[in-house]
């Protein structure tokens, strides 16, 4: 049951890609657009989680300065992101992102954390890195600056992964739950994502912006509802399977069911190598387990 819980969580997260892409092909890539989505799914992630916490939520300022770092990180990679959805695949896009928030936290625990040395992860880690590097030369649209995005992405991801491990970790200051914590994320991204919004909407016109609101907001609920349940799902399975082995699987069910959602939503075509690097990588986080 709880595997089944996680498989369908992966493939949520799988269509949220797909939302996001949809996102990316209708408004753009302009950093004003980035922070459009990021603001609103602030907005509506607040709402839903709240909800879920009884309408409760303590406060730490502690929480409250990682949570923002970490909304900080996330719309940089998003800003990112959306160009390298315009120009590469929704399986490129999804190899970095979800790898790198699984490998620099492992390696972050591995350095600071004292968490145990492992051989058969640690040779997992290889796998995985070399289905990284081996996409990179998946097809003639590989270059120097898409390669320097495929990496931003891979770190960027990852130190979301490295602030939100700290923050769960940590026993010197005050802290608040996870869920609490999500809810002071969404707060932060809504705050700094609309201020930056409303700095850069007075380039367009009032009618041209109002009905851009219309259509993203449709987007951005459905996205935020789907990545909701994912994470919901995701907590009832973290009661009876530990950590290692929720995350890869998370991570790698989420890079295929991206990849197929790219084949079949957008039609796009895999290069034989970039199907043998989303391989690599799904049977590397296989090992995590």
């Amino acid at each position: 049951m709880y595997y089944l819980m996680l498989t369908v969580s992966a493939m949520l997260l799988g269509a949220d890609f797909a939302l996001n892409k949809i996102y990316q092909r209708i408004y753009g890539t302009a950093p004003k657009t980035v922070f459009l989505f990021n603001s609103l799914l602030g907005l509506i992630t607040t709402g839903i989680f709240f909800a879920v916490n009884g309408f409760h939520l303590n406060f730490s300022l502690y929480s409250f300065i990682m949570a923002g770092l970490m909304s900080l990180l996330v719309m940089c990679y998003n800003m990112i992101g959306f160009r390298l959805l315009k120009s590469g695949t929704m399986a490129m896009y999804t190899l970095f992102l979800m790898t790198g928030g699984m490998v620099l936290p492992y390696i972050w625990g591995l350095l600071f954390l004292n968490e145990p040395f492992s051989v058969l992860r640690t040779a997992a880690l290889m796998i995985i890195l070399s289905g990284v590097v081996l996409s990179n030369f998946s097809g003639e649209r590989a270059n120097l600056k898409q390669i320097g995005m495929c990496a931003a992405v891979f770190i960027l991801n990852g130190c979301v992964s490295i602030i939100s491990k700290m923050h769960q970790s940590q026993t010197i200051y005050e802290s608040v739950n996870a869920v609490e914590f999500i809810i002071l994320g969404g707060i932060s991204k809504f705050l700094l994502a609309g201020i930056l919004f409303l700095v850069l909407k007075n380039k367009d016109n009032s009618e041209s912006v109002s009905i851009s609101l219309k259509k993203a907001v449709i987007i951005i609920a459905s996205s935020s509802m789907i990545g909701g349940v994912s994470y919901m799902l995701q907590l009832l399975g973290a009661k009876s399977l530990p950590a290692t082995v929720l995350y890869p699987f998370i991570t790698g069910g989420s890079i295929v069911f991206a990849a197929l959602a790219g084949v079949i939503v957008f039609k796009e075509k895999l290069s034989a190598k970039l199907i043998i690097s989303v391989i690599l990588c799904f049977a590397g986080t296989l090992m995590f387990l």
